[in-house]
């Protein structure tokens, strides 16, 4: 049997101050490396021969790797990054204190925003914050979110997860080092959740989940 791991990064700075993060370029503060630490402490538990890795683009999601993978005693042979587990890109929130955008716009629009299918307000294609973004992802040309939806991030996980799963059937063993909405969109596609159940997912940073090739989950991290 062959298995797929998801692991939402360790704790960033924005993370715990509460800011919009998306695809800003965040590093793991020292609780995020115990975070990455525990993860990888918990993938060794399963004795899984991990073969390939995945990581996003964004630096959490590297180091997050970094610090888990030095748990196992053999590492993954394959390191591969792909931005389509990026996190959702939050538009012209980026960068927003959530504390600051409940108080203007209300506390259920904000959780709409960060946990919902509501699509946040978009960014302009010539914010300096895009022109990073578009530095970073040139293969992605005029195709670059300028905001996404959960929606629109499970729409861009499925051909990621069609590919990882051929990778599970050559019985390869996929860790994939994710981020909120990520982990969150790949759950609603592997288990076939309803989107009012998404909503209500809130994994925390580290979270690990352990799926084999049936739809089900072994390990709750």
């Amino acid at each position: 049997m062959t298995y797929l791991a998801i692991v939402r990064h360790g704790q960033t700075e924005w993370n715990r101050v509460g800011v919009f993060t998306g695809w800003a370029d965040e590093a793991l503060t020292e609780q995020g490396r115990l975070d990455a630490k525990a993860a990888g402490a918990a993938l060794a538990d399963t004795g899984v021969q991990w073969d390939t890795v995945y990581v996003s683009t964004l630096r959490r999601s590297a180091e997050t790797a970094a610090v888990a993978l030095a748990e196992l005693d053999q590492r993954p042979a394959t390191h591969l990054v792909d931005w389509r587990i990026n996190e959702r890109h939050v538009g012209d929130l980026e960068g927003a204190r959530r504390a600051d955008l409940a108080a203007a716009f209300g506390a259920d629009r904000v959780d709409r925003w960060r946990w919902g299918d509501e699509r946040p307000p978009l960014i302009g294609s010539d914010d300096p914050r895009q022109a990073a973004h578009r530095s970073r992802h040139p293969e992605l040309g005029m195709a670059l979110p300028r905001g996404e939806a959960l929606s629109d991030v499970m729409e861009r996980v499925r051909p990621w997860l069609d590919e990882v799963r051929g990778a599970a059937a050559a019985s390869v063993n996929v860790v994939a080092f994710t981020h909120g909405t990520t982990f969150r969109a790949i759950r609603a596609l592997v288990e076939g959740l309803a989107p009012e159940e998404v909503h209500q997912m809130r994994p925390a940073n580290g979270s690990l989940l352990v799926y084999p090739q049936h739809p089900h989950p072994i390990r709750n991290g």
